[in-house]
């Protein structure tokens, strides 16, 4: 598990999935609000870091230097595009990461875990998990 004092750490570190694929440069870190603990990570990779997609830090591994996910490399490109020019993630958006990945709200796996997209009858429409954005103090 990747806690708050890693997580000024992984601006800039490279991220993995659990068989070493490479996603990215880790870009952004998003906190549960309620928690304060970090949820996800924004991965940045193609040209110039022009493609962005959301990566749940559940069940994540960091050694000081890699981060490794433990979500595949092709549920992480057909996650959900979430444009990041808001600041904190609005409700919608939180739960359509969730349903993606097939993770449960407030922790623990879901119905799905192949990373397709659908509802389960564990999901709560009204569940009230906000994502806060953590900018790195340069």
């Amino acid at each position: 598990m990747v806690g708050q004092r890693e997580a000024l750490r992984l601006f800039g570190c490279g991220a993995f999935d659990p068989w070493g694929h490479r996603l990215g440069i880790v870009g952004q870190i998003f906190l549960d609000a309620e928690t304060e603990q970090p949820a996800w990570i924004v991965v940045q990779s193609g040209l110039f870091g022009t493609n962005e997609r959301f990566v749940p830090l559940e069940g994540a591994a960091f050694d000081g230097d890699t981060l490794t996910v433990a979500v595949h490399r092709e549920a992480v490109r057909r996650a959900p595009h979430v444009p990041l020019d808001q600041g904190d993630l609005p409700l919608e958006e939180v739960q359509a990461l969730y349903r993606h990945y097939g993770i449960e709200p407030g922790g623990g796996p879901a119905e799905i875990r192949d990373g397709e997209s659908g509802t389960g009858s564990k999901y709560a429409d009204s569940f009230l998990l906000r994502l806060r954005r953590r900018v790195a103090a340069t």
